[in-house]
C-alpha cells in the first residue's frame, strides 16, 4: 500500500496494519505453541524489523492478549478468574479477595512478570473499580477469523481486511496526525485515551471505535508494560496512535491537502 499519510508524514517508524485473516504467511513471526509472549512484541517486531507477525487463539497464551486481539474474553469466566484479573489490574496481592489463590498465580507466572502480579498494574485504585471495568468497560470481541496479523503498512493491500493502522509516533508526528484526524471528524475531540491494557489500545479499543458513529484515534502505550516495549524497541518519546480503519481511510483522502502542506509543518517535519 502506498499511503498518502505516510508519504506526507514521513514517520520514523513503520506504521502497522492490524488485519483479520484466516491464513498467516509461513515466514511470519508468532509465538511457539505453549510459550508465553506479549502481543506488544508482535507489533514491535513488525514495525522495527519489517516482518509480518501474528497470533491465534492457540498461540497467544496471555488471557489479556487474546481478549485484546478479539479471540474471546476470559477475564470473568469464573469468580476465581474475575477476582484474579481485578486484583491484577488494581493493586495485586493486597487487592485480591482470595490471597492464597492469587499467591499461587504469582508463583506460576513467568519470573519476569511476578512483580507485576504481586503489586498489580495499578490501572484502577480498587478491586471494585477494576471489576467494573472488566464487566462493562472493556470491548469484547470473538472475531470470526483464525489470525490477527500485524503487517507493515507498506506490505499491506487496500483490499485486505484491515481493522486499524497503528502509528508509532514522536510528539511532532503525533501532533500532525491528531490535527489531520480532527480535520475530517465532526466534534471537538478526535482522540480517545482509554484506561486499559496496552495491547487493547492498539486492537480492541480501535475495533470499538471503528463501530462508533464518529470513530476516534486511540492513544496507546501509557502503561508500564507498554513503556517497557517502547524503550526496548523504539524510544521513550514514542507513543502509539491507532487509527480505526474508517478514520484512516478518511484521513488518506485528505492527506495531500492538510496540515502536512503548510509552511509551519514543513519547518517541523524530519527534525
Amino acid at each position: 500500500m502506498e499511503s498518502l499519510i505516510v508519504k506526507n508524514l514521513r514517520p520514523e517508524f513503520e506504521p502497522i496494519a492490524v488485519v483479520w485473516s484466516d491464513t498467516i504467511p509461513a515466514d511470519a513471526s508468532q509465538f511457539k505453541k505453549g510459550k508465553f509472549g506479549c502481543v506488544l512484541y508482535l507489533f514491535a517486531e513488525a514495525s522495527t524489523r519489517g516482518r509480518i507477525a501474528g497470533g491465534s487463539r492457540e498461540s497467544i497464551i496471555c488471557t489479556g492478549g487474546r481478549a485484546a486481539l478479539g479471540f474471546g474474553t476470559d477475564f470473568d469466566t469464573s469468580d476465581e478468574q474475575l477476582d484474579m484479573h481485578a486484583a491484577l489490574f488494581s493493586k495485586g496481592l493486597k487487592s485480591a479477595n482470595n490471597r492464597a489463590a492469587y499467591q499461587a498465580e504469582i508463583e506460576a507466572a513467568p519470573k519476569r512478570w511476578r512483580s507485576m502480579y504481586e503489586y498489580g498494574e495499578r490501572r484502577h485504585c480498587s478491586w471494585e473499580s477494576a471489576r467494573e471495568w472488566i464487566l462493562h468497560g472493556f470491548p469484547r470481541y470473538d472475531i470470526p477469523h483464525r489470525y490477527v496479523l500485524f503487517k507493515p503498512l507498506s506490505r499491506t493491500s487496500f483490499d485486505e481486511n484491515i481493522r486499524a493502522v497503528i502509528f508509532p509516533v514522536n510528539p511532532v508526528e503525533f501532533s500532525g496526525l491528531v490535527t489531520l484526524a480532527g480535520s475530517v471528524m465532526q466534534g471537538p475531540d478526535p482522540l480517545r485515551a482509554p484506561q486499559g491494557t496496552d495491547c487493547s489500545s492498539i486492537t480492541a479499543f480501535a475495533y470499538a471505535e471503528a463501530e462508533s458513529a464518529v470513530p476516534r484515534a486511540v492513544l496507546g502505550m501509557m502503561g508500564s508494560d507498554g513503556r517497557e516495549v517502547m524503550r526496548r524497541r523504539f524510544r521513550d518519546d514514542i507513543m502509539t496512535l491507532t487509527l480505526p480503519a474508517p478514520l484512516f481511510l478518511r484521513m488518506e483522502k485528505e492527506a495531500d491537502d492538510c496540515v502536512f502542506q503548510i509552511p509551519a509543518w514543513n519547518k517541523l517535519v524530519g527534525r
